[in-house]
């Protein structure tokens, strides 16, 4: 699981990368073109907003498998086996979500085929398929890092930190 994710990780952030710098040049041109062409480009604050959906959703897919995402601290880092269970509640906490994502932004896709850009014409699909695309990313993620999560726990009871030999 690990190597098929480190695979869907690198390729993901390729394409977030690469939308994300198109999201700026995107941008850029518009302002150079109302600014100093003094022209009004209609296309680009859709392709901007496509870019940017694209480039948030997949990054918060690799977050999630980063554990990127805000940690609060509640106990001290010597409660190591509390924090393990509550790292693995976290993990599982993100299921539900996860679980709309790809149902209903499959309803949201096949809603948007009925509904197009202003600018572009395209259908709305192709940008609200952004959620299960990501969904689907986040569930491999969280299966991997549930499995890790266990693992931890199983191996780490009892276990010190590395600080000294504080047990929780």
């Amino acid at each position: 699981m690990r190597i098929i994710n480190d695979v869907l990780e690198k390729i993901l952030m390729f394409i977030a990368g690469s939308l994300f710098a198109a999201f700026i040049l995107t941008v850029l041109y518009q302002v150079i073109a109302r600014n100093y062409l003094k022209i009004s480009v209609s296309w680009t604050d859709e392709v901007a907003m496509a870019c940017f959906i694209w480039s948030v959703f997949i990054g918060a897919a690799i977050a999630l498998r980063k554990r990127r995402h805000y940690v609060v601290d509640v106990f001290p880092s010597r409660f190591l086996l509390t924090q393990r269970v509550l790292r693995l509640f976290g993990s599982l906490a993100c299921l539900p979500v996860i679980y709309v994502l790809i149902v209903h932004g499959n309803v949201l896709v096949d809603m948007g085929w009925n509904r197009r850009s202003v600018a572009l014409g395209t259908p709305m699909a192709y940008i609200f398929a952004a959620m299960p695309v990501a969904g689907i990313a986040m569930l491999l993620f969280s299966i991997e890092t549930i499995r890790e999560d266990i693992i931890m726990l199983r191996a780490g009871k009892g276990v010190a930190n590395s600080g000294g030999a504080a047990k929780s």
